[in-house]
């Protein structure tokens, strides 16, 4: 069996382009109101203003149709209407992109598009929170969606959740290698419904460029506007790596997600929308590993050989399909790794608490809780999710005791379980042992060491 392990580390490729500002003479009553200005590059200067002028005029200069033209400048009109910002221009601002996906063959100058796609942004949005990261960058500049929207690149761009919006999952253009979707049954309008009408997305995405840790092959870019859009349940960013058998450990493959402020391995599922080599096209290795990486790995390999731990059991089976990992948030790289072990630690002990008398099946409160108890599951330092951890009290003995509360929860994304409301119903000295299985099946050969509390003591 053959392993590849990326080196970790953290390098982002920033996107600083300089964009112009409206020139054209206008009423100041015609637009939106003044937003702020940066500082850009050069002696030019960026702004999040809304202009429908520069939106309508890109339109002109963008689509080669002059139906499609005539239509997508009466959607703006409409935007100019309703008011910037508003959730009927959002809605509208997303019909347009819909007309911007469904002719991106047609329209074979992407850079037009990008500056396109960004002025009809800031007309939907006004917060940074909401506008992709480079409008507020160190050095701001517009978004970058050329390689989104040109034809002959494997970038992707498409809308979800609308009514009449596309039902299945985002792909990259060329060879659906990356795609995002809902969980299995659950439609787009289920998991977007967390968020600000008009509960709908635009997904956008490249290829990853190289860096430390991420192979420009193997990893995919996905972003979204919003960018605080959140997903309830977790989407699934699915990669075409056969899950069983690849150069990512075999059935030990996640998907890892990396950017400039988070590393983690996310839960894992079966990516039900991409069959390799049927449906997408399996990316080759570029073997990125310094001989340092490539000696680390080996001695991790190693070493968990020497831990007495349980392996991971098998607790759902899962239909073939290729490799995913579920997030709440798009918005980085995403690329397959592999978990050879899980490694647990409390980041928060239990505390001192009087004997708990809550009923069965209920939690602790007040001084009868032994919480918050934290949890955190990492492999080689970085979170992992999906874990299903369990806190078991022991006596001094290392007998179990009864306790109540919620004692087994799953970790999410940032690999962190909290527990609440525990408690135990009789007097004396204990401590918390952890026992843990990922949620979906992996390898058995995946282990997670058992880990235990500090004591502390239970009083009448």
């Amino acid at each position: 069996m053959r392993l590849h392990v990326a080196g970790f580390g953290v390098a982002v490729a920033a996107l600083a382009m300089a964009a112009c500002g409206d020139q054209q003479n206008r009423s100041t009553q015609s637009e939106a109101p003044l937003a702020p200005v940066f500082a850009a590059q050069g002696n030019t200067t960026f702004s999040t203003k809304c202009s429908f002028t520069t939106a309508s005029q890109l339109a002109g200069s963008y689509f080669t149709n002059t139906d499609t033209t005539k239509l997508v400048r009466s959607l703006i009109s409409s935007m100019k209407s309703a008011g910037a910002g508003t959730a009927t221009a959002r809605d509208l601002g997303f019909d347009v992109f819909v007309h911007v996906s469904t002719n991106v063959a047609a329209n074979p100058d992407e850079v037009t598009g990008s500056a396109f796609v960004n002025e009809i942004i800031k007309c939907m949005f006004s917060t940074p929170s909401e506008w992709p990261a480079t409008y507020s960058a160190a050095t701001p500049g517009p978004e970058d969606f050329t390689v989104s929207l040109d034809a002959s690149q494997n970038g992707a761009f498409g809308v979800r959740g609308g009514g009449t919006d596309d039902t299945g999952a985002v792909y990259a253009r060329l060879d659906q290698y990356s795609a995002v979707a809902p969980p299995s049954g659950d439609p787009w309008s289920q998991v977007l419904i967390g968020n600000p009408a008009p509960n709908r997305v635009l997904f956008y995405g490249r290829p990853s460029v190289a860096q430390v840790g991420v192979d420009p092959q193997t990893f995919y870019n996905w972003k979204v506007v919003a960018r605080n859009t959140t997903f309830t349940p977790a989407v699934l960013v699915g990669l075409c790596v056969n899950k069983d058998f690849n150069d990512f450990g075999n059935d030990k493959a996640v998907v890892r997600r990396q950017d400039k402020d988070v590393i983690s391995f996310l839960p894992f599922a079966d990516a039900y929308f991409l069959d390799p080599g049927v449906n997408c096209t399996v990316h080759q290795l570029v073997d990125i590993l310094s001989p340092l990486d490539r000696m680390a790995a080996g001695f991790v390999q190693i070493g968990t050989a020497l831990f007495g731990a349980r392996p991971l059991q098998a607790s759902g089976l899962m239909n073939p399909g290729g490799l995913a990992g579920s997030t709440g948030g798009i918005h980085t790289d995403y690329g397959p790794d592999f978990v050879d072990s899980v490694f647990l630690s409390f980041v928060q002990q239990p505390h001192d608490a009087r004997v708990c008398t809550a009923a069965v099946g209920s939690g602790c409160t007040g001084k009868q809780t032994i919480s918050p108890v934290k949890v955190l599951a990492t492999w080689r330092g970085f979170p992992v999710g999906g874990v299903r951890v369990t806190v078991v009290p022991v006596n001094n003995n290392g007998t179990p005791v009864e306790m109540r509360g919620d004692s087994t929860l799953v970790t999410g994304e940032d690999g962190t379980v909290t527990y609440t409301d525990l408690g135990l119903t009789k007097t004396g000295g204990y401590a918390l042992l952890t026992n843990a299985e990922l949620v979906e099946q992996r390898s058995a050969q995946i282990v997670i060491p058992h880990v235990t509390s500090t004591k502390f003591n239970i009083r009448p």
